[in-house]
């Protein structure tokens, strides 16, 4: 007997897509962890256009044991949809450093000469749509805001066969109505605009002619995910996962290998796809790379010596640990792991560089010191299409995939989201933003916006409005993934770095890869082609600032890093990631293997702090 549906909710909690130049092409996001690789050549359109990426929302219905019914679709539920897209980064506040860390300073308000009820013409707010919820029904754009008097595209809704909620964004498109209004840095370019956002999603559902109580969701447009199935070493899953301990969540005293240690482990040794550095450090044959089965061995398993006391391999669990890089680590080390730019970078910081959350280093401490299950079998299975995923669930599966895809840090400012998304009381529960309702007036946080105000409970942590979770990043975008490269002048050419698994920071080549498969060529050649790595960003020319604005207009021809098959003989990974569908022509002059370009960034965010601490 089916169990009636007392409530629906959407899923995924917080949806992710993302801008691209393709005037009609477009992809539906991560719904599983493993997604299956795409065909070659998947991520742009026959004319070399990136394509754009959509946020796919799902309804399920749940009895009143809070258990799984259905997923309520057109075959069985009546459904309206509604989203609401706002871009409101030109009408916030400059990003100079994340508000909630001690290095914090005083923010100014973004394009500052326009003040009062002119501050309204920088927000692109083009209100709700509403779509019915029946199958593949025709596009309703977000067309009508405006940016001062400039009409700005921010995306649309469509559904699916079935009924289901598509949201696509804007095409990338960043520009400014002033003449000669080059931008000159980063972050905070006064007079821009981008055609990223992000809102609420909502639906009207009716069973049997009874309407059910609905969870929202969010939808967040993001800027393009130039390594689609790479993961960063920390992801905003695993944020928002230790944002909730003990709160909506309860910590986890006895992880699983299998399920919380060797997926950490696993997407550094990922990472070598994207960086130089770990490739040498966790890639292929690399001295600690974990997808080596003789040291997964050592790593997963309890052992005991003849006489069945000492836990042999223990010694070798702590000093992985001792590797990585707590919370406030003091020593600061930019060797010790994730060798990652922090939400201090370059301050003299306990956060100049990445840590691992507070859940991520308590998980693998306890398996240092032997509190584990020792429960790994070898690399797990995965389900690589959702239609796969049992029912009960498809609604956790969508709300982590979503935000597994997605980096967690350095938040400076970030890639799709940035620090507020570490505070709990941006929810109402786990993957679930608090809206702040049409009544409920947003506060004027006057002309500066200090750390204190930013994070008490009067601040704008505590409830949101469409466009409030994009704002906080930088305007226009590309200027921001033009600037953040790899390397640390006196340390290392190649680390720390970035976000290499959103923006690349070297990359096999096709000509390289090419080699690599050609088993008629001779074994060292393949190893050297296997070897050599080309700087992703070596196509944007010039200076620091020309780059930037070359980013503006082809960041659809950057390369894609997608997956591939090794050769056959076994001499390689079995699966190896390639740079692919290159929209310039090689420079002619290019050397692989060259440092990163200068980490400008790095360099400018010094410059202004000094100048502020100065002042």
């Amino acid at each position: 007997m089916t169990k009636r549906i007392v409530r629906a909710a959407i899923h995924p909690g917080i949806g992710i897509a993302r801008v691209g130049n393709s005037r009609d092409e477009f992809f539906i996001g991560p719904e599983v962890e493993h997604p299956d690789p795409m065909p070659p050549n998947f991520y742009k359109d026959a004319s070399g256009a990136l394509k754009r990426q959509g946020a796919r929302f799902r309804i399920y219905g749940f009895d009143e044991d809070d258990q799984v019914v259905a997923e309520l679709t057109a075959a069985n539920a009546v459904i309206t949809w509604t989203a609401h897209l706002a871009n409101k980064k030109a009408a916030w506040y400059n990003f100079e450093i994340a508000l909630d860390i001690p290095e914090a300073v005083p923010a100014a308000r973004r394009n500052a000469a326009m003040t009062g009820s002119r501050r309204k013409q920088l927000e692109i707010d083009p209100g709700e749509r509403s779509i019915t919820g029946q199958p593949d029904q025709s596009p309703i754009a977000f067309d009508s805001g405006r940016f001062l008097d400039t009409p700005v595209y921010l995306g649309e809704l469509r559904t699916d066969d079935a009924g289901r909620l598509i949201v696509l964004g804007g095409r990338g498109i960043s520009d400014t109505p002033f003449a000669h209004n080059t931008p000159y840095t980063y972050a905070n370019n006064d007079g821009w605009y981008d055609d990223v956002s992000d809102g609420p999603v909502t639906a009207r559902v009716h069973v049997d002619g009874e309407e059910l109580p609905v969870d929202p969701a969010w939808v967040v447009v993001a800027p393009p995910n130039y390594a689609p199935t790479i993961k960063s070493v920390q992801t905003l899953y695993d944020v928002l996962v230790d944002a909730y301990q003990n709160k909506f969540l309860m910590p986890v005293t006895t992880p699983s290998f299998t399920q919380h240690i060797y997926p950490l482990l696993r997407q550094f040794s990922g990472t070598q796809w994207v960086n130089w550095g770990f490739h040498l450090q966790f890639g292929w044959g690399g001295p600690n790379d974990f997808r080596r089965e003789d040291y997964m061995r050592r790593l997963s398993t309890i052992t005991r010596d003849a006489q069945g006391v000492t836990d042999i391999y223990k010694e070798l669990r702590l000093q992985v640990l001792h590797l990585f890089r707590q919370q406030d680590d003091a020593t600061d080390d930019p060797g010790k792991w994730p060798q990652v730019h922090g939400d201090a970078a370059g301050l003299d910081s306990p956060r100049a560089n990445l840590a691992l959350t507070a859940t991520q280093y308590a998980r693998l401490s306890a398996w240092a010191n032997g509190t584990f299950l020792d429960d790994w079998r070898g690399e797990p299975a995965v389900i690589g299409r959702f239609e796969d995923v049992p029912l009960a669930e498809q609604p956790a599966s969508l709300d982590k995939a979503a935000l597994w895809y997605c980096s967690g840090g350095p938040f400076h400012p970030g890639c799709e989201l940035t620090w507020p998304m570490r505070t709990c009381t941006m929810y109402y529960a786990p993957f679930r933003i608090r809206e702040r309702r049409d009544d409920q007036e947003a506060p004027d946080y006057g002309d500066q916006l200090t750390p204190q105000v930013a994070t008490s409970e009067y601040g704008p942590l505590y409830a949101s409005r469409p466009g409030d979770l994009t704002r906080w990043l930088a305007v226009p975008w590309q200027t921001d993934t033009a600037s953040c490269y790899a390397g640390m002048t006196g340390y290392d050419p190649y680390l720390p770095t970035f976000w290499p698994a959103r923006v690349p920071n070297h990359v096999l080549a096709e000509a390289e890869y090419q080699a690599v498969v050609d088993t008629t060529r001779p074994l060292a050649e393949r190893h050297l082609a296997f070897d050599t790595r080309s700087v992703w960003p070596r196509f944007l020319e010039g200076a620091w600032l020309d780059r930037m604005n070359q980013m503006i207009t082809d960041f659809g021809k950057m390369g894609i890093v997608e997956r591939r098959d090794g050769p056959p003989d076994g001499e390689f990974p079995s699966q190896i990631y390639v740079e692919s569908q290159v929209g310039f022509s090689e420079p002619v002059h290019f050397q692989r293997n060259l440092d990163s370009p200068p980490n400008h960034k790095i360099h400018y965010l010094r410059h202004m702090l000094q100048r502020r601490k100065q002042a």
